[in-house]
């Protein structure tokens, strides 16, 4: 999927598109008709500042995440950003998330494993695509492609927690 270039306009609006790898394309545009931000702007006496800029939006990354994605946070939370690279034959070692995870494959695949009533399921999540990792589900991440992978995680943490607890390989799974 191709993001569109970084941009100087305010609205972020994602329309479906089904014959795509991604369900959502990312497309910035500016505000609609009849809006403030469509009005024109009064123009400055020569002597006052020049008006402020808009701030440049730049997308890094967009992928179909399979749902059901249920995130219920009531208290603060921690929101942490990171790119992983796994490099062929890396993995993540088996482990959980304190709190829900965003996954977005932005480039190669992964290998996503996990147990689920008593058998070891395995996924392929491509690029374009990503996954939610809900809180407490024991997983484990690899590249078992010839190329590298690069993802964008976005994790939803408790106060003062990291993003992974260590767990041991699930018995469906050994």
């Amino acid at each position: 999927m191709q993001l569109p270039a970084p941009t100087r306009r305010l609205t972020l609006l994602s329309a479906a598109v089904p014959t795509a790898p991604v369900a959502a394309v990312l497309a910035f545009t500016a505000l609609g008709a009849g809006s403030a931000a469509a009005a024109p702007r009064p123009s400055a006496p020569a002597a006052s500042a020049p008006a402020p800029a808009e701030p440049v939006v730049t997308p890094l990354a967009a992928a179909l995440v399979p749902g059901p994605i249920d995130i219920d946070r009531r208290h603060p939370s921690n929101v942490v950003t990171a790119r992983i690279d796994l490099g062929p034959g890396d993995t993540t070692s088996w482990h959980s998330h304190p709190g829900p995870v965003l996954v977005q494959v932005v480039s190669g695949a992964v290998t996503l494993r996990h147990a689920d009533h008593g058998r070891c399921l395995s996924d392929v999540v491509s690029a374009g695509h990503g996954l939610f990792e809900a809180p407490g589900a024991v997983h484990v991440a690899e590249n078992r492609g010839s190329t590298p992978a690069v993802l964008y995680a976005t994790f939803i943490l408790p106060p003062n927690a990291g993003p992974e607890v260590p767990a041991p390989i699930p018995a469906p799974c050994r």
